[in-house]
């Protein structure tokens, strides 16, 4: 996973660069200074010797104490990088707004809200499905021959962590491992592998 900008992780533009040390500043920091010997950068190597002022680099800020340490030499990416990658991503959670079950046909349309996809309308026709308003929902999509989208429901989130705290409700009286125990007997036994 990558390293995105935020309050400990900025990429900052060298200022000044001698051997005591680095002066750096970014938007959020401000104008700051790190020693030679504060072992965050590689003084002697090349990586030092490529730099120059007005150059951008990453940087890691950690307290100690009452002041700071900064490191870099790691990879960063930008903060509207960070954005992107979400909204970019292959599957978007969403809310569902409405939905609709016809039981005589085993029939749900859902209607649903996503911040990145806005409205997403979504038919299933192969059984009704478990959710509800309010419930949060991953979907993900395709594009058929007119390029308009086709949503698929992958999980409801929130059925998935109703289920879990009620197994470990139900399950109360177990420790840990005789619950995993318990989930994998009962499905070899209803796989018909054991009796």
């Amino acid at each position: 996973m990558a390293n995105y900008e935020d309050e400990n992780h900025q990429f900052s533009t060298i200022l000044s660069i001698d051997d005591s040390g680095v002066w750096l500043e970014n938007g959020l920091w401000g104008r700051f200074f790190t020693k030679r010997f504060d072992g965050s950068i590689d003084w002697d190597g090349a990586w030092r010797k490529s730099l120059k002022p007005g150059d951008m680099i990453p940087v890691l800020r950690q307290k100690r104490g009452n002041t700071y340490a900064y490191m870099t030499g790691f990879n960063l990416c930008k903060a509207e990088q960070k954005l992107l990658d979400f909204i970019n991503q292959k599957e978007q959670d969403a809310v569902v707004t409405s939905v609709i079950h016809i039981q005589a046909s085993e029939y749900t349309k859902i209607q649903a809200y996503s911040p990145v996809w806005k409205n997403i309308y979504y038919e299933s026709r192969n059984g009704m499905i478990g959710v509800q308003r309010g419930d949060i929902v991953t979907f993900s999509r395709t594009k058929d021959e007119q390029d308009h989208y086709i949503y698929h429901l992958i999980e409801s989130k929130t059925v998935e962590e109703i289920k879990k705290a009620g197994s470990a409700q139900i399950l109360k009286d177990f420790y840990e491992a005789e619950r995993s125990r318990i989930l994998l007997l009962s499905d070899r036994i209803r796989l018909g592998l054991d009796k």
